[in-house]
């Protein structure tokens, strides 16, 4: 399951480094260690608007001072949104007098403006800062789907495949007919339980067989899934953009979720590319039973 935290996942927001050269807590002012921001290809570090969302990538190089030579101890982040600072980063380094690191996260999931603080402290308290800020604009549009509802593979009532791409669910019939349209199927299996899987899954073409079943379909969908976590303060109905979906439908690599309960938070990628969330509301039965849930897709 990802857990996404928020503080962390907004850590990497890159833009024009301010440099700030700090003293000692004596007050002097030669022997701070020195950090950078790193460039290159794929890196950002100059000033940038992004999508709320967006994923950033950002280097980072740090050298003791060469006349104290007094080993690096902690590089701390803040981040800093609307007037309220969090500490994204407070890490011990391991004695050493340089390092170079690469963080990867994402831009923050809300239209704003975001300043972040790197401070790089030797073990003798003398430190040094780079900041940067970044502008955010509000993510991209969704389409959302309510209360839909599918049947197991011994229900009668209600199809079991379902297209993302505009709500309908369909019988296993009209599925085949539509094969390229199709992202999932639901069933609930013995030991896997209320479980949503990809066309391609091989346990789709075991469950449904027969005539109709993925097997015999001229298409079958490799739709990524993952079980996901909503991050601390964020509810469904909050989503409106794709802004948090990009954070947490990016990596899903299953091509089946399983044991599936009611509030269960699932994250989609089909395979046009586009990413979404499922939040499952009710399971009933079991092999002639219904899943009923609500869907959240970019457009």
């Amino acid at each position: 399951m990802k857990n996404l935290s928020f503080l962390f996942a907004m850590l990497l927001v890159a833009s024009m480094p301010f440099f700030t050269s700090c003293g000692t807590d004596d007050g002097t002012t030669d022997v701070n260690p020195t950090i950078n921001f790193t460039g290159g290809a794929g890196f950002t570090s100059s000033d940038v608007t992004l999508q709320a969302g967006d994923p950033i990538k950002v280097g980072i190089s740090a050298f003791s001072n060469t006349s104290s030579n007094a080993k690096l101890k902690t590089l701390k982040v803040v981040r800093t949104f609307n007037n309220n600072a969090f500490t994204a980063l407070d890490s011990t380094l391991n004695s050493t007098n340089a390092f170079n690191i690469t963080l990867e996260s994402f831009a923050y999931p809300a239209a704003g403006v975001e300043k972040w603080t790197f401070t790089i402290t030797d073990k003798d308290g003398a430190y040094s800062e780079i900041s940067f800020n970044i502008t955010t604009t509000a993510g991209g549009p969704i389409n959302e789907y309510s209360q839909k509802i599918l049947g197991s593979y011994d229900n009668s009532a209600y199809g079991s495949s379902f297209a993302s791409a505009d709500g309908t669910v369909y019988s296993l019939a009209d599925a085949k007919a539509n094969a390229a349209k199709i992202d999932w199927m639901y069933y609930y299996g013995s030991t896997a339980f209320a479980t949503l899987s990809s066309p391609n899954d091989a346990s789709a073409s075991t469950v449904f067989s027969g005539t109709n079943g993925p097997a015999s379909w001229s298409v079958r969908n490799d739709t990524k899934l993952g079980k996901v976590t909503l991050p601390t303060g964020l509810t469904w109905d909050a989503i409106t953009t794709d802004a948090e979906i990009v954070i947490l439908a990016s990596d899903v690599s299953d091509s089946k979720v399983t044991a599936l309960t009611v509030g269960q938070i699932v994250a989609f990628k089909t395979v046009t590319g586009k990413l979404g969330l499922i939040k499952v509301e009710v399971i009933t039965g079991t092999g002639a039973g219904t899943i009923t849930y609500s869907v959240k897709v970019q457009k």
